[in-house]
């Protein structure tokens, strides 16, 4: 705005040179009066990646209604492994101060959506699913947040059915499967919790997000680019000890793609 006031009161005090010092004065005048604008780099920061995974650690915790010790422990484990005892104790204690505030979890993942890479955000998805099922359960509540977050952090359905598929697709006492059946975003989890107890094959093309009904050409196509996308060396820039936390999923795509293989006779 300044610089084209500079350039009329300009031009008409000193005709075209006046007009061009006044357009110069009134561009700066416009930089030091401009919003500041938050420029990421292309990964967050270590620091930046464990704030946003605090806020949805908190938020999952209490996603059933009361903070769970077992699932605190859990984080704390996590965060131990994850940063060193020192560290991890300052986490812990921004988890406490977390967990008495409230956050708007869809703006926090928008922004994590904005400003992190797929890889970062397959491992937080990866992350809240242990942590939920840590206390042995699965609550209707718990689902549906981690639903959303994936949802709203901007992982497709396919990566989020996979992750998925690693914690709720056993099958369950009671003798049911739970098929998680649900609208992307939406909340239409069976009511309750479940406690499961053994695999079953189809979970393990869940993971590879193929159909039982794939070829054997698809199965092996389809082990070959999630291997590439859940690489740990996808995360190792957030640090060793998040590379090895990666490892889990790395690990459950190549046991379930050897599962595939043997049942089917593959080579």
């Amino acid at each position: 705005m300044f610089k084209w006031i500079g350039l009329i009161f300009g031009a008409i005090w000193k005709g075209f040179f006046g007009g061009l010092t006044g357009w110069f004065i009134g561009s700066l005048i416009d930089r030091l009066f401009a919003p500041k604008v938050r420029i990421y780099t292309q990964h967050y920061q270590r620091s930046d990646f464990m704030e946003s995974l605090l806020i949805l650690t908190a938020a999952v915790v209490k996603a059933d209604g009361h903070v769970d010790r077992t699932e605190l422990a859990y984080a704390r484990d996590y965060l131990i492994r994850s940063l060193g005892p020192q560290q991890a104790q300052e986490a812990l204690n921004r988890l406490t101060e977390i967990l008495s505030e409230n956050y708007n979890v869809e703006s926090v993942c928008r922004e994590l959506r904005e400003s992190s890479t797929i890889h970062e955000r397959l491992l937080l998805i990866q992350f809240l699913f242990g942590l939920a099922s840590s206390d042995g359960e699965l609550h209707q509540a718990e689902l549906n947040l981690i639903e959303n977050i994936a949802g709203w952090s901007g992982v497709s359905r396919g990566d989020y059915e996979s992750i998925k598929a690693m914690f709720t697709s056993y099958r369950y006492s009671g003798g049911s499967t739970y098929q998680g059946g649900s609208s992307y975003g939406g909340n239409s989890y069976g009511g309750g919790s479940s406690s499961y107890r053994s695999h079953t094959l189809d979970s393990d093309y869940q993971i590879l997000e193929i159909p039982s009904s794939a070829t054997d050409d698809e199965v092996k196509k389809a082990y070959r680019t999630l291997a590439k996308k859940y690489h740990p060396d996808r995360v190792a820039h957030l640090g060793d000890d998040m590379r090895k936390a990666a490892e889990e999923k790395f690990s459950k795509l190549s046991q379930a793609y050897d599962n595939i293989r043997k049942a089917r006779g593959m080579k």
